[in-house]
């Protein structure tokens, strides 16, 4: 059976769930961003119909999108939390794509903050939205193993396809699926809030597994950094070294520099860092080896 829906989405995230709901069904409208937005994009290419309020839970577009007369609405990756009398538009259910294992990593960066807590695994979630954040009862799970070295644009876009296919899934077969209550959160279910700026700067005293975690976390963007020749030097890719950080960290400073066969190494809490991929301040990003060859770090200095 084909749905008459209406997607609402912004980012990345959200554009496989588009091209696929509209490949099997009748994708009536996207609502995204006043800003430029990869959704928005997707959708006009696609010849979609687009709506980009600056409130969407205002009464004028509301009157709009029941003129469209949606069966569902879709949201992923949107932004915006929407109001009960808007959930209430579709004749049949409003659903909410999160790629988390709800009700853990509620929020809007739990793609980031899984890979910063460590995780081995994350998911994607579908659910019946209501007005609170990613709060609903679950209609359909799905685990998804975190790969060692992967950052989070990496692992974003494996989730975006796992979470199209998903999602598709529960539209089709949404009359026979059993909506289950929400456990409640315990300890250790983390609210994945927003990265903050105070985030980005490496702190290298950190325990080495942190520092990596942190710049897989936040690679490609916003990207976590560190001071180099006193400019900013983003970190995009980074693995744990098996040297002690004692070995080049002298007088207790950590972020102390040493290249051993055209490895950029920095020592931290333990171990040292090797770090793989950079972007000096006003240039493009560029591997250890060129940055080895263009700034020829000495022995003795720092990352700050």
């Amino acid at each position: 059976m084909r749905y008459r829906i209406v997607f609402f989405g912004t980012g990345e995230f959200a554009c496989p769930s588009i091209e696929l709901i509209a490949n099997h069904h009748n994708l009536v409208a996207c609502v995204s961003s006043a800003k430029p937005c990869p959704s928005k994009d997707l959708a006009r290419k696609l010849g979609i119909k687009i709506f980009d309020p600056i409130d969407p839970n205002v009464d004028e577009f509301i009157e709009v999108l029941k003129t469209l007369a949606p069966e569902m609405l879709i949201l992923a990756d949107y932004g915006y939390i929407l109001s009960k009398e808007l959930l209430g538009v579709p004749s049949i259910v409003s659903i909410g794509l999160h790629p988390s294992l709800l009700p853990a990593y509620r929020g809007a960066a739990p793609i980031q903050w899984v890979i910063l807590n460590g995780e081995s695994y994350t998911g994607i979630t579908t659910f019946i939205m209501d007005p609170r954040i990613d709060h609903g009862n679950m209609l359909m799970q799905e685990q998804v193993e975190i790969l060692p070295l992967e950052t989070h644009g990496e692992l974003e876009g494996r989730l975006a396809k796992i979470g199209a296919r998903v999602m598709l899934e529960t539209i089709d077969r949404f009359r026979e699926l059993l909506p289950i209550l929400q456990p409640k959160v315990v300890n250790g279910m983390s609210y994945a809030r927003k990265i903050g700026k105070e985030l980005r700067k490496i702190n290298w005293s950190f325990p080495a597994n942190e520092i990596v975690n942190l710049v897989r976390a936040l690679s490609p963007i916003p990207a976590a950094f560190t001071i180099f020749r006193d400019r900013r030097l983003e970190i995009l890719k980074a693995i744990l070294s098996d040297k002690r950080s004692d070995v080049i960290i002298k007088k207790g400073a950590p972020g102390a520099i040493m290249i051993e066969k055209n490895r950029l190494l920095i020592g931290a809490g333990g171990r040292c860092v090797e770090v793989l991929i950079v972007k000096p301040e006003g240039k493009r990003e560029q591997t250890a080896i060129d940055f080895i060859n263009g700034y020829r770090p000495r022995v003795g200095e720092s990352m700050e």
